[in-house]
């Protein structure tokens, strides 16, 4: 009788995981790779049991306690983030005894610090593979660098750049992570987006109007305040749906202001943070995904309006660029606000088969995208 080879442990390390959505794309990405190889490795998620911004944990959730999560097809430790501690933290993971670890993010204390310092005292000896997440892109570091450059001074005295695997998720954060960790093993491996495509699906467009739908954190670098100010020279009749947690009340509260001050033909609400589940469904309702970011490591949200058949306006601040050669959308300088300004009206303009020309143009770039045969393929290398 033939042994059959067991499977590598993968112990994937996040502050949040599904059923969580509001921290945005880092759940997502953990997600995916879950989705797209538990057939090939026993994966493990330690999380907590509590979404971003909460205070009180999912409802029907076993927390400190390893559960099966058949619709994944990985255990999944939910631990109670009111008596959350590192020493807690050390006692799964060294039980664990998994032969990778993979840490979510760069700057985390419980959940990339800790487990860095038990690699480095060498109380774990399993493969740590670190991804940043567009942290070390200066977007992110400007934020908070009072905490991020004492840490960043911490990696470099304990030697993470001899310790540790970097995941690069594109040839920007590879050179992001090589300036500030010089000499460093950097391996590029694609985020992993849904590649469950749903069918192209319909929106009747009318000439001289709008739906545009804006769906992300409520945080100065997810740049909803530019984008009023862009729509106050708007004249086309145009509605924009906003979705997403409010992380930051003073931020907001200019938003609201400045919505205030909007003209007549420009309407706006405010649905609050959406499950990941309810989104593709409300981009299809409306014409126009945008998000003009300041900083996008890959930007799901993005990606999700392509997936379902939207174009986007954007920044050139993300992965996604040359969108109008392929008529999937529209991607600017933020010193060029009159740009935005410009392709709202265009797209207010835009008659039926303009709009379903640029809708499944951002259908089927997305599809190419998804339809790469080495998407997994780097993941693979990433975990051998």
């Amino acid at each position: 009788m033939i042994a059959l080879e067991s499977k590598k442990k993968l112990l994937i390390l996040t502050d949040w995981f599904a059923p969580g959505y509001k921290a945005g794309g880092p759940i997502q990405s953990c997600v995916n790779i879950c989705r797209a190889l538990y057939r090939e490795y026993d994966i493990w998620v330690l999380t907590t049991d509590t979404d971003h911004g909460d205070t009180e944990p999912y409802p029907e959730i076993t927390g400190n306690a390893w559960t099966d999560n058949s619709s994944l097809g990985v255990k999944i430790f939910y631990a109670k983030k009111k008596s959350l501690s590192a020493k807690q933290l050390r006692k799964q993971i060294i039980n664990t005894d998994a032969d990778m670890l993979y840490l979510n993010h760069l700057f985390s204390p419980l959940f990339v610090v800790y487990p860095l310092w038990l690699k480095f005292t060498n109380a774990v000896k399993a493969k740590v593979i670190v991804c940043p997440r567009g942290a070390l892109y200066n977007s992110a570091l400007s934020l908070k660098s009072y905490k991020k450059k004492p840490l960043l001074l911490l990696y470099k005295w304990m030697g993470i750049s001899k310790k540790v695997l970097f995941h690069a998720t594109n040839q920007r954060e590879k050179e992001a992570i090589l300036q500030y960790f010089s000499g460093s093993r950097v391996l590029i491996a694609d985020n992993l987006p849904d590649i469950n495509q749903p069918l192209f699906e319909f929106c009747k467009k009318t000439i001289g109007e709008l739906k545009c739908i804006f769906a992300s954190r409520i945080v100065p670098i997810k740049n909803l305040l530019y984008l009023l100010q862009c729509l106050n020279a708007v004249t086309q009749k145009v509605s924009l749906t906003v979705i997403g947690p409010v992380e930051d009340e003073t931020y907001w509260t200019k938003c609201l202001e400045a919505i205030k001050q909007l003209p007549q033909n420009i309407t706006v609400q405010y649905l609050g943070a959406k499950n990941n589940n309810e989104l593709g469904q409300l981009i299809r309702q409306h014409h126009l995904f945008i998000l003009p970011t300041t900083g996008e490591n890959f930007g799901h949200a993005i990606f999700e309006a392509m997936l379902a058949g939207r174009p986007v306006l954007i920044s050139d601040q993300t992965p996604w660029l040359n969108l109008k050669i392929a008529k999937a959308g529209w991607d600017y300088s933020l010193n060029n606000p009159g740009s935005f300004t410009e392709t709202i009206n265009a797209a207010a303009f835009f008659s039926q088969e303009e709009f379903d020309e640029y809708a499944k143009g951002a259908w089927q770039y997305a599809h190419i995208f998804i339809s790469k045969p080495d998407l997994i393929t780097s993941y693979k290398n990433l975990f051998q």
